[in-house]
């Protein structure tokens, strides 16, 4: 049985049909931005994700993993500072990118953790460490790196 937008017996069975029939009803209506918003998801799949800001090349447990020290990082001050200071691989890497994620630490804004988080990322924002860090290893220049 095929699902048709127009039919009110096919809307409220369920939010997965609804949301079915939302998309479907858009695609009709919107034939032009249907197609854009499939050629930009196309677009977004291809990008490989090293290639992505979006995300972090790689997380922090997997760099621990395979990396036997911090300092082939791209962000290797920060994510050291947030792993020194007790935070898990995984946000600290979140972090050391430039992302205040403090959410993924805890919800509660007196968690002692995420308040030391937020005064680590605050440190490194105040000094534009996310703005002259270079990608390359090798023309890091170390009087920007706030210790």
């Amino acid at each position: 049985m095929a699902l048709d937008y127009k039919n009110p017996n096919d809307w409220g069975k369920s939010p997965l049909t609804d949301s079915a029939l939302r998309k479907q009803q858009f695609k009709v209506e919107n034939p032009e931005q249907w197609a854009a918003m499939i050629s930009a998801d196309i677009e977004a799949l291809s990008t490989p994700i090293f290639e992505s800001e979006d995300y972090p090349p790689f997380t922090g447990t997997e760099f621990l993993a395979t990396h036997s020290t911090i300092d082939d990082h791209p962000y290797s001050a920060a994510f050291g500072q947030f792993l020194g200071n007790g935070i898990d691989p995984d946000i600290a890497n979140i972090l050391a990118f430039g992302e205040n994620r403090f959410d993924l630490i805890s919800d509660d804004f007196d968690d002692p953790v995420r308040q030391l988080a937020t005064r680590i990322y605050n440190r490194f924002e105040e000094m534009g460490y996310w703005d002259q860090v270079p990608q390359e290893s090798s023309d890091i220049n170390y009087d920007n790196i706030p210790y």
